[in-house]
C-alpha cells in the first residue's frame, strides 16, 4: 500500500515518551470544577491532576529550572502536543503555541523567541520539559503550596469545566471533539489520546498514532479529477496490496454508503495486519490506512470501524468543534527553519523542504534560500557583479539577459533584488535573485519561474513581502560558514578517487553532485545547462559499447532535430587507446550538444559523456568541461 515512509516504531515510541509520562493507564474522573490544577513536587514521583493522584517521573531542578514530564499537561489541562521532524514539540491551548527543540535552549512562544535556562531534554526514556515555559504557553499559574508542593493552575473556559477526561472521552484540545483539513477538506472524529504525528511538512499527509500505543493511522489527499466508484476503488487497493508484496485477507465495498468507498485487510511481509480505505470527494482521492500491532486476525479491525466511518472528504468551516491541522491561510502556509531563524509563507499547493530551504511548486517554479559567509570586504554591489560574471560564463550573450534591480527592506535590513532571464532554447525563463548582507552572513534567495509561467511574480512578491530572519539566532547557532563566492571557486577542483576502478578525476568545485560514490559504477555532475556522466560496464567489450553508442544515435527516422552524429574519432585519452563520439540534437525545444568517450582498460569499459547545452557553451563552460576530461587518469589500482 502507498504509505508515508516513517518508521513506525519510532513513532509509536516517541509517542508514548511524550504522552504517557505518567504510569497508570486507568481512566479515572474528576469532580466538575471550573479550575484545573496540577500538584507536583521535586524529587516525588506523585502528581495531582485535578483531585486524583497519579505517578509520574521525578521532576528535578535544572540550573534553577523545574523539569517535569511533558504528559502531565496533557493529563491536567489537555493541552495539544504533536511531535514534528522527530525532535521538535509543539505544545499547543486554544491561541497559544509553544516550540521547543530536544537539547535546544532556544524555544518560541507564539512567535516570540524565548532562551530556556534548561532545555528539553530525555530522562529514563521520557522527554522532560521546563515547567515554568510550557505553563507559561497555556496560561497557567505556578504558585507554592505546603511542604515543597508546586501547584500550577488554570481557569477552564466556562464551556470546558472538568479535567480533559470528563468530556465525555473526548481528548478536546479545548473543545475540539473533530479533526481534520480544511484546505484537504476532510473530518474525523478525535478519539481520546489521539497524537498527531510528523507528516514531513505535507500538508496532504496526515499521521497519528494512540496515547496507549494501540493503532497507527495514516491519511493521505490526492488530486484526481475523475471519480472512481466503489468498484474500482478497491481495485485499486487491492493492486496496490498486491504489488508490495502484501496479502490481502479481506475485501469490501460499500456502494451504498453515504459516501461510497472500498476498504481491504492486508498482512504486510512484517506480518503486520493494515485496514486500507479509499474515499473519493470533490475532486480529490482520500486513502486511509490503520494499523494495530496486536491484530492477529481481519476481524480484530472491527473495533476501529467507529473511527474510520467518522470520516468525512468534507469539513465544515463553521463547525468549532474541529480541530484544524490545516496551516493553510490565504492560500498560503508557513515555513520555518529555527537552525537559520527564517520564516516565510509559501503557496499551499508548493513542496515543502525546511530543512534546505527549498520550495517548489507542482509545474517547476520553485525557491531556494541559501546562507553563507560572506568573503572579507563583499558589499551588495560586488555580490552582484559577482553573479553578472557567473551569469556571462555560463550563458551564451543572446541566451541570457539582465532586466533590472531594485532594493527591499527585510527584516530591517535592505536587500537587492535582481531580475534576470535566461533562455536555453526553449522559452525564457525568469529569475528573481535576492541579496541581503548582515553580520558577515550572505542571505542569497534564487525564485524562478519556467516559460509560461510569468504570472508566479505574484507568488514571489508574496514570499518576498512574508520573509522574516532572525540575524541573532544564525549567529548563536553557526560560527563560520563555507563561502559561495563564484569567483574563488571558479578555478577551484577537488579530486576524486575510485579505489574499485582505479581512476581519478578532478571535479571542479561549482560542480553539484548528483550521484557521487565512486565506488559504484555510475557517477554524476551536473552544471549549469550541463552534465558530466561516468559509466562502468566490466561485462561489455569497448567495441561493443561504441557500436551500441552508434546505433542509438543513428537516428534512423531522420528526425529533423536528430540526434545527429557529427563526428566518430579514434584518439589517446588517459594513455589509453579511445573512440570519441560527438552528436548534436534537441530536445524539449532545447538544442544540446553530447561527447562521449569510450575506453578501455583492464576488461573494463569506461565511457565519460559530456552534456552541454547551446546556451551554454561558452568559452568559460568548455573549458572547465575540458580541464575536468584532461583530469582523469588511471590509478592502476583497479580491482
Amino acid at each position: 500500500m502507498r504509505r508515508v515512509t516513517i518508521i513506525r516504531g519510532l513513532y509509536a515510541m516517541l509517542a508514548l515518551l511524550l504522552l504517557m509520562t505518567f504510569l497508570p493507564a486507568q481512566m479515572v474522573h474528576a469532580a466538575e470544577k471550573s479550575r484545573l490544577d496540577l500538584i507536583l513536587k521535586v524529587g516525588s514521583t506523585t502528581a495531582s491532576v485535578n483531585g486524583k493522584k497519579i505517578t509520574i517521573v521525578k521532576p528535578f531542578v535544572e540550573k534553577g529550572a523545574v523539569m517535569v514530564p511533558l504528559g502531565v499537561f496533557k493529563k491536567t489541562f489537555g493541552s495539544t502536543v504533536s511531535l514534528e521532524q522527530d525532535d521538535i514539540v509543539r505544545v499547543m491551548y486554544g491561541t497559544h503555541t509553544g516550540t521547543m527543540r530536544i537539547g535546544s535552549a532556544t524555544a518560541w512562544k507564539d512567535g516570540v523567541k524565548v532562551k530556556l535556562v534548561s532545555p528539553p531534554r530525555m530522562v529514563a526514556g521520557v522527554l522532560m520539559v521546563p515547567l515554568r515555559f510550557v505553563a507559561g504557553v497555556i496560561g497557567a499559574g505556578i504558585s507554592s503550596g505546603n511542604n515543597g508542593d508546586i501547584l500550577v493552575s488554570l481557569t477552564a473556559p466556562q464551556d470546558e469545566k472538568g479535567s480533559p477526561e470528563d468530556r465525555g472521552g473526548i481528548d478536546s484540545d479545548v473543545g475540539k471533539t473533530k479533526i481534520g483539513n480544511s484546505y484537504y477538506q476532510w473530518s474525523m472524529n478525535y478519539p481520546s489520546g489521539l497524537m498527531v504525528g510528523d507528516n514531513g511538512g505535507e500538508e496532504s499527509v496526515a499521521t497519528f498514532m494512540s496515547a496507549e500505543n494501540l493503532y497507527y493511522l495514516e491519511i493521505h489527499a490526492t488530486i484526481q479529477e475523475v471519480q472512481p466508484d466503489a468498484d474500482e476503488m478497491l481495485d485499486q487497493l487491492v493492486r496496490s496490496a498486491e504489488d508490495g508484496g502484501e496479502t490481502v485477507l479481506d475485501r469490501e465495498i460499500f456502494p451504498q454508503a453515504k459516501v461510497p468507498y472500498a476498504r481491504v485487510v492486508s498482512k504486510d511481509s512484517s506480518g503486520a495486519l493494515w485496514e486500507g480505505r479509499q474515499y473519493y470527494g470533490d475532486g480529490r482521492l482520500y486513502e486511509l490506512y490503520l494499523t494495530d500491532d496486536n491484530a492477529v486476525n481481519y476481524k480484530d479491525f472491527a473495533k476501529y470501524a467507529g473511527l474510520l466511518n467518522s470520516f468525512q472528504p468534507s469539513f465544515n468551516d463553521k463547525d468549532q468543534t474541529i480541530r484544524d491541522l490545516s496551516t493553510v491561510k490565504n492560500g498560503f502556509r508557513a515555513a520555518y527553519n529555527d537552525d537559520y531563524g527564517i520564516s516565510l509563507q509559501v503557496p499551499a499547493d508548493w513542496s515543502k523542504d525546511d530543512q534546505h530551504l527549498y520550495y517548489e511548486s507542482k509545474k517547476g517554479s520553485y525557491l531556494r534560500l541559501k546562507v553563507s559567509s560572506a568573503p572579507a570586504g563583499s558589499s551588495l554591489a560586488s555580490w552582484g557583479e559577482e553573479l553578472k560574471t557567473r551569469a556571462e560564463d555560463s550563458f551564451v550573450p543572446d541566451a541570457y539577459s539582465v532586466k533590472g534591480s531594485s532594493f527591499k527592506t527585510i527584516s530591517g535590513v535592505q536587500a537587492q533584488i535582481n531580475e534576470v532571464q535566461y533562455n536555453y532554447g526553449n522559452g525564457w525563463t525568469t529569475e528573481y535573485q535576492l541579496l541581503l548582507l548582515k553580520n558577515g552572513y550572505r542571505f542569497y534567495g534564487q525564485f524562478v519561474a519556467p516559460p509560461g509561467q510569468e504570472e508566479e511574480k505574484v507568488n514571489f512578491n508574496a514570499m518576498l513581502s512574508s520573509l522574516d530572519i532572525d540575524f541573532e539566532t544564525i549567529k548563536e547557532n553557526f560560527g563560520r560558514l563555507a563561502e559561495d563566492s563564484y569567483v574563488s571557486l571558479k578555478h577551484k577542483a577537488v579530486t576524486k578517487i575510485s579505489k574499485t576502478f582505479g581512476y581519478v578525476i578532478d571535479i571542479p568545485l561549482l560542480w553539484m553532485p548528483y550521484q557521487d560514490i565512486f565506488e559504484l559504477r555510475n557517477i554524476e555532475y551536473r552544471f549549469t545547462g550541463g552534465r558530466l556522466q561516468i559509466n562502468l560496464s566490466p561485462e561489455d567489450s569497448m567495441e561493443y559499447t561504441v557500436n551500441q553508442l552508434k546505433r542509438y544515435y543513428g537516428n534512423k527516422n531522420n528526425d529533423p532535430k536528430g540526434p545527429v552524429i557529427e563526428s566518430v574519432e579514434e584518439t589517446t585519452f588517459a594513455d589509453q587507446p579511445a573512440t570519441v563520439i560527438t552528436v548534436h540534437q534537441t530536445k524539449g525545444g532545447i538544442p544540446y550538444r553530447i561527447k562521449a568517450i569510450v575506453l578501455s582498460k583492464e576488461d573494463k569499459v569506461y565511457t565519460l559523456t559530456v552534456t552541454l547545452n547551446d546556451a551554454n557553451a561558452t568559452a568559460e563552460q568548455q573549458r572547465m568541461v575540458e580541464q575536468t576530461l584532461k583530469s582523469f587518469r588511471f590509478t592502476g589500482n583497479g580491482s
